[in-house]
C-alpha cells in the first residue's frame, strides 16, 4: 500500500511524533510510506511576518527531522498542492490546516483520510477549524472519547478508532527512581493545565519540604518557581531517564484526544498521577496501574501524589502493573491496526494483525473489522 502522511510541520510535539512512529512502522512493514509538510507555513496563529520569518527559517534548515530517525521519505514541498505529491492509495491529514488542502488533492493522490487526534479549537479561526467536519474525508481517530465527541457535537462519523502506542524502544525503565521526586511535563496551553501541576505541587511542597520536582517540555515557561528546574527540548534519552528516575508523575491536562505521556510513564515504570481526560479511562485503572483523580483537582493530585511517595508497596504494584499496560498499547500494535484502517478505507481487504491477544485495545476495535 502506498501511503501519504501530510503534516503541518516536523517540530516536536506529541501528535506528530504518533505520526512518524507510525510512519516508520508502516514501512517497516514493507509499505510505501512518504511524510510530506509544506515550506510555507500554514496560518495558525502567525502572522504574514511571522510566516515569512518562518519560511526563511524552513528554508535555511535540511530536509529532515532532528528528534527522531524518519526511516521513510521526507519531502518539504512549497505548498501542499496534487503537482507536488506523489501518487498513492491513501493520503492522510493530520491536522485540521492539512484536512482542507488533502480534500482538494487529485483522486490519484490517494483515498484522502483525515486522523483526528482531537477537535483542535483555539489553534486558529474556530470556523475553519469546525469546516473540515463537512468534508468528504474518511476518519480515523485515537480514542473512544474523541470519536464519540465529533458524533455527538459536530455530527460527523468516525468509522475507526486507532490507539495510540508507545515505542518500547524509547519509552522503558533505565536507572532507579529517586525517593521524593516528581516529574512533570510543562506545556503553556491552558489546556496542559501547567497552571493546576504547578499549584498542586506547590501545596505538596509545603506538606514534604524534602520534595523534588523536575519539570520540562518543548516551549520554556515565562516564569515558574525557583525550586523547579527545567529541561528544554529534552532528548528521548533524557525524557527516559527522567522517566526512570522519578517517583512519580504528574499529569495535570484538563482537555486531551489520547495522553500519552501517562502510557509513557508507565513504560518506564514511572507510576503517574493523572486526570481523567483523552482515553486515560480506556487503559488507566485508578489504584490498578495508575492514580486517577479529575481534571481541575489540585487538592486531589497533591494528596494523591503525597500517598504515592509515601507508599513504597504502593508504587511498586503501580509500577509493575503500569509497564504490563504499556506493553500492550504498543507502537507496533498502533501502525498495524492504523494500517489496517487505512486499508479498509479504500475498500481494500484489511491488512491481517498477528501477535498479542488484543488485551488493552478498547472494546469496540476488538474483534472488528477496521
Amino acid at each position: 500500500m502506498r501511503v501519504t502522511f501530510v503534516v503541518p510541520f516536523v517540530n516536536l510535539t506529541g501528535g506528530i511524533r504518533i505520526v512518524l512512529e507510525c510512519a516508520n512502522a508502516l514501512h517497516d512493514a514493507g509499505h510505501v510510506v512518504t511524510v510530506v509538510y509544506p515550506a510555507w507555513p500554514y496560518r495558525f496563529h502567525f502572522r504574514r511576518r511571522q510566516q515569512l520569518d518562518e519560511l526563511r527559517r524552513q528554508l535555511r534548515s535540511p530536509v529532515r527531522v532532528p528528534w527522531l530517525d524518519l526511516r521513510c521519505p521526507l519531502l518539504r514541498v512549497p505548498f501542499v498542492r496534487s503537482r507536488f505529491l506523489p501518487p498513492a492509495d491513501v493520503v492522510v491529514a493530520t491536522s485540521w490546516p492539512t484536512a482542507h488542502d488533502v480534500a482538494r488533492l487529485r483522486p490519484d493522490r490517494g483515498k484522502k483520510v483525515h486522523l483526528v487526534m482531537h477537535h483542535e479549537g483555539g489553534s486558529g479561526p474556530e470556523a475553519r477549524i469546525r469546516a473540515v467536519y463537512r468534508l468528504p474525508l474518511h476518519r480515523i481517530t485515537i480514542s473512544t472519547l474523541v470519536k464519540e465527541a465529533l458524533e455527538r457535537e459536530f455530527g460527523c462519523p468516525v468509522p475507526d478508532v486507532v490507539p495510540c502506542g508507545v515505542n518500547a524502544g524509547v519509552f522503558c525503565p533505565e536507572g532507579s527512581p529517586q525517593e521524593r521526586t516528581v516529574l512533570m511535563l510543562y506545556h503553556p496551553e491552558p489546556r496542559k493545565g501547567a497552571a493546576d501541576g504547578w499549584a498542586a505541587l506547590s501545596l505538596l511542597r509545603e506538606r514534604m519540604p524534602g520534595l523534588r520536582v523536575r519539570m520540562c517540555g518543548t516551549v520554556a515557561p515565562e516564569r515558574r518557581p525557583d525550586w523547579i528546574p527545567f529541561s528544554f527540548q529534552p532528548s528521548d534519552a533524557e525524557l527516559r531517564r527522567l522517566y526512570s528516575t522519578s517517583a512519580a508523575f504528574l499529569y495535570p491536562s484538563r482537555y486531551e484526544g489520547f495522553s500519552l505521556p501517562p502510557l509513557e510513564s508507565m513504560a518506564c515504570g514511572c507510576p503517574p498521577v493523572t486526570t481523567r481526560v483523552g482515553a486515560v479511562p480506556e487503559y488507566a485503572v485508578d489504584r490498578g496501574n495508575a492514580l486517577v483523580v479529575e481534571p481541575g483537582d489540585v487538592g486531589g493530585m497533591a494528596d494523591r501524589l503525597q500517598e504515592l511517595l509515601e507508599d513504597r508497596a504502593l508504587r511498586d504494584r503501580l509500577s509493575i502493573e503500569g509497564r504490563r499496560t504499556a506493553g500492550r498499547y504498543s507502537a507496533a500494535r498502533m501502525a498495524g491496526l492504523l494500517g489496517s484502517a487505512l486499508r479498509g478505507s479504500t475498500g481494500g481487504a484489511p491488512a491481517r494483525l498477528t501477535g498479542g491477544s488484543g488485551e488493552g485495545i478498547p472494546r469496540s476495535f476488538k474483534g472488528a473489522t477496521p
